[in-house]
């Protein structure tokens, strides 16, 4: 594979996919790092589809003629940019028949964590270049590599209709370049800039749901030690939470949840949590160093410090610039399942303007809808996300949520920096658990699940009778919510289908959480 050229692949790809099927041979293929990766070489790239282009025609075929001895060559056109290597007294001439291929721009994973990179790193079989004069490919995805990348894909290839913006994606493909004209982000100078950019041919193309291996057996083990898992799990969030393992089973709860089910307007399955209550007088860094453990277990997050400041001039949303015909990145532009963030403690009175309210309104519409409005100056269009929002605050948030929670320490946790030391501490010198922790959020809450007929009516009977008891403050949301609790506490467990006494302890934590809330002075 190492010899392979995109003429070679021509000629005999139905050999060269076979075995570049085989297993073990699609991560033998190189991962694109630099600049000085050789061109037209067969690579791989992991990345975000940040933009869809518009497609291209390209001609299929062209004709090398020798002016000189009148020799004829023939070149097929697929997986490449341009003719090469023409001699002078050569002659090109291009073929009738055209082709279409969809360009994708995709750039590195937002959000990843570090572990999740150095993870990557570490299961290369790729040799270091240092002083000793050996060589390494790290996965552009799993370091701080801030080149975009087009990809070009064969509709014969690939069903282009499969393809989202937003989603993760792993190609192999031959390593060309290509000149692109780029916003050069000055408002009052409307032109761009021409670049040259790298760019790959797909030869084939992954769908990625996840980064965590997924292999059956992986994912027994996992639902196996569920119950055991969850335990460990909690406690190291409790510890976390100075003591709260009521916040900590929502926090749980929270780190595992996804969508699922999507329909219209519902978003079954959506956990936005306000966590609140954060005592002022502990250590103000308390909410970064609770970031930094969750960004510990799970494989993609954003922290994002909620201040006026931070509203009014960052740039959020993703934008279309018609100058360059591009779709501009926007912080939460992100792909599923990357853990949002949102630092709401040092947040000071203040006024947004205009920029700082479509901020604030994106947020809102991600917390409530799972949505997005792109910006493309004379409309807006939605697009779905799955970004789980966590916001950390000392009063209410001013955003919405689906549930929010009281933190209440445990005074006995009083030095902050030493309990959340000690948690990694621990996490640190338990890799193996560490390693089961981390597969467990990232795939515990995929599993199918069951609602028996029986349940059904149990919590039908039980709903019915909640309503009698208190019609004004008991509506279909807060079933959807005590059903929600119990499918997730049934999931922590590796069951796929809940029970009366789980339904009960699905009631009993909200009750529990309902008490406290009401307890606390908002």
């Amino acid at each position: 594979m190492d010899t392979w050229t995109a003429d070679i692949w021509n000629e005999n790809e139905g050999e060269c996919k076979k075995t570049l099927n085989e297993p073990g041979n699609w991560e033998k293929i190189p991962l694109l790092f630099d600049d000085k990766t050789t061109l037209g070489s067969l690579v791989r790239f992991k990345g975000m589809i940040q933009d869809m282009l518009n497609p291209e025609y390209y001609s299929s075929s062209f004709t090398i003629i020798n002016a000189e001895n009148e020799e004829v060559a023939s070149r097929r056109a697929k997986y490449h940019s341009s003719t090469q290597n023409i001699q002078p007294g050569e002659e090109v001439v291009f073929g009738n028949a055209l082709m279409e291929r969809q360009i994708i721009a995709c750039i590195p994973i937002p959000g990843l964590n570090e572990w999740a990179k150095e993870i990557a790193n570490a299961n290369q079989n790729v040799e270091v270049e240092d002083n000793t004069s050996k060589r390494i490919r790290l996965d552009p995805a799993c370091q701080k590599y801030s080149k975009e990348i087009f990809i070009f894909v064969y509709p014969e290839d690939f069903d282009t209709n499969d393809l989202k913006v937003n989603q993760i994606v792993e190609v192999v493909g031959f390593l060309d370049r290509r000149t692109i004209q780029e916003d050069n982000e000055n408002l009052h100078e409307q032109s761009s800039i021409a670049k040259e950019t790298h760019c790959i041919h797909a030869v084939q193309l992954k769908l990625l749901k996840t980064l965590i291996s997924e292999n059956e057996e992986s994912k027994n083990l996992i639902w196996n030690e569920a119950s055991n898992i969850h335990a460990e799990l909690k406690l190291v969030l409790t510890q976390a939470l100075l003591g709260d393992s009521l916040v900590a089973d929502y926090l749980l709860f929270y780190l595992i949840s996804t969508t699922y089910n999507r329909q219209h307007n519902l978003v079954p399955g959506k956990f936005s949590l306000n966590i609140r209550g954060i005592p002022e007088s502990i250590d103000k860094n308390y909410t970064k160093h609770l970031y930094s453990l969750i960004s510990y277990l799970v494989v993609k997050s954003e922290y994002l410090s909620i201040q006026i400041h931070t509203l009014n001039n960052m740039d959020m949303i993703p934008r279309k610039c018609y100058t360059s015909n591009r779709l501009l990145n926007g912080l939460l532009q992100l792909s599923d399942r990357t853990h949002l963030v949102l630092d709401e403690t040092d947040l000071q009175p203040g006024n947004l303007d205009s920029k700082g309210m479509q901020n604030f309104e994106a947020l809102k519409n991600i917390i409530s809808n799972q949505q997005m409005k792109y910006d493309f100056t004379y409309y807006g269009m939605d697009y779905e996300t799955q970004i789980p929002v966590l916001t950390l605050s000392i009063g209410k948030s001013i955003l919405p949520y689906d549930i929010d929670i009281v933190l209440k320490p445990d005074p006995s946790c009083s030095n902050v920096e030493e309990t959340m030391n000690s948690v990694h501490g621990y996490l640190k010198s338990q890799l193996h658990l560490l390693d089961k922790l981390r597969k467990y959020i990232a795939i515990i809450s995929t599993f199918p699940f069951n609602y028996d007929e029986d349940i059904l009516k149990v919590i039908e009977h039980d709903y019915v009778e909640m309503r009698k008891a208190d019609p004004k403050n008991v509506s279909g949301d807060d079933l959807h919510r005590f059903m929600m609790i119990s499918r997730l506490i049934a999931l922590c467990s590796g069951k796929n289908e809940f029970n009366k006494e789980i339904w009960e302890s699905g009631k009993s934590l909200e009750n529990q959480r309902n008490l406290r809330n009401k307890e606390t002075i908002h």
